[in-house]
């Protein structure tokens, strides 16, 4: 933008004077390490050609992770290693082993894992350092992965059946016993899971300094660390009345102040250490068995059973989600769909026939199959 100099009354212009522009240029101290030419990017002194399987089991030991997780990864990665017979995983054998899996029959979930483990243990290398210089899972698995997804959909057992609370409260009667200290502990065992959403994992690892006894009879479980949370940020349990009940009288009987809550009963005599996930586990095969309960069960099947019992009872997706303390809603409403469409909308605003209902039907249905009233028409 111009500059403009108004002429003011009385006033005298300035005489334009050339302006001189000095710059002064310093010139740096110059050193040693400037002279020397700069140095080329040095490659990571750790990098892998493939994955290493031995490598990765060593650094599933350290990481954040369910201890059945681990498990099942190890031995995924173990039967893939098996299969490769020497040959480096990469992406492509990946999905060559997924057809192989597909072959053999199995369901989508052990192709799900299959990859899962693959991919986790390429993390846990790439967080300790280890560049792997050919990725052991991309594209093509993925690919495969879907297909795999798309066209066994129809595969396995199929989930197990759930266990509702009238469930657990017919296998909590069948075992408790006034005698028998390992039936009044699989009654507490079972009530504890259900009234808490618990995992068997969960479950195994309860210490006597976790549970706080309230003033309404209920009680409060601290679950320091589950498979959703791996740092022990924690969370509550409620146990209902019944159940507090019948674990005070566990805890009075096996006579348990701290450590382990839930533990091995050989004979009568009451041991002392943990009662492990697949020893939960069992206890809950064996008892449904015990109530008359026939069709197939599982460790999970209390969980799930108290989440459907959970919406059954008016509880929103989300009170479940809370409750069972899942990361999203994804599984909590596949465990809950038929629930939640018998109280859905079609359920509510065209729900079952009321009285009167099957004559407007009928009467509607002779209507439309009048000839009368379009029935010559042809299509």
């Amino acid at each position: 933008m111009s500059r403009r100099l108004h002429r003011l009354p009385e006033a005298v212009a300035p005489a334009e004077r050339p302006i001189a522009v000095v710059f002064v240029v310093a010139e740096t101290a110059r050193t040693p390490e400037a002279d020397r030419p700069p140095e080329a990017a040095t490659a990571p002194d750790k990098v892998v050609p493939h994955l290493d399987f031995d490598l990765a089991v060593r650094l599933f030991e350290d990481a954040a992770m369910a201890e059945n997780t681990r498990r099942t990864y190890v031995g995924q990665l173990r039967r893939y290693e098996s299969w490769l017979d020497g040959r480096p995983p990469t992406d492509r054998l990946l999905g060559g082993y997924l057809g192989v899996m597909y072959d053999r029959g199995l369901a989508p979930p052990s192709a799900v894992t299959a990859v899962a483990a693959v991919k986790r243990a390429a993390l846990e290398s790439a967080r300790a350092g280890h560049e792997i210089a050919e990725p052991p899972a991309g594209g093509l698995a993925a690919r495969r992965l879907e297909r795999f997804r798309r066209e066994g959909g129809g595969r396995g057992r199929g989930q197990a059946g759930p266990l509702r609370w009238e469930d657990a409260d017919r296998m909590c009667k069948c075992a408790e016993a006034p005698e028998d200290p390992r039936g009044i502990r699989d009654a507490a065992l079972i009530g504890v899971i259900s009234s808490a959403l618990l995992r068997i994992a969960e479950a195994s690892a309860l210490d006597a300094g976790d549970v706080s006894f309230q003033d309404d009879r209920s009680a409060h479980v601290t679950i320091r660390r589950s498979k959703t949370d791996q740092h022990g940020v924690g969370a509550v349990g409620h146990i209902v009345p019944a159940a507090a009940a019948r674990l005070r009288t566990w805890m009075d009987t096996a006579g348990i102040e701290s450590g382990p809550l839930f533990r091995p009963v050989p004979g009568r005599r009451i041991g002392k250490t943990r009662l492990g996930p697949d020893a939960v586990r069992a206890v809950i095969e064996r008892r449904a068995a015990q109530a008359g309960i026939t069709r197939r069960v599982s460790g999970h099947s209390l969980r799930v059973g108290a989440a459907q019992s959970l919406v059954e009872e008016g509880a929103s997706l989300v009170d479940v989600q809370v409750a069972g303390r899942w990361k999203s809603s994804s599984m909590p409403a596949y465990y809950v769909r038929n629930q939640e469409a018998s109280r859905g909308a079609v359920a509510r605003l065209r729900g079952g026939a009321e009285e009167g209902d099957e004559t407007n039907e009928k009467k509607v249905a002779e209507s439309a199959c009048n000839p009368r009233n379009g029935g010559d028409n042809v299509e």
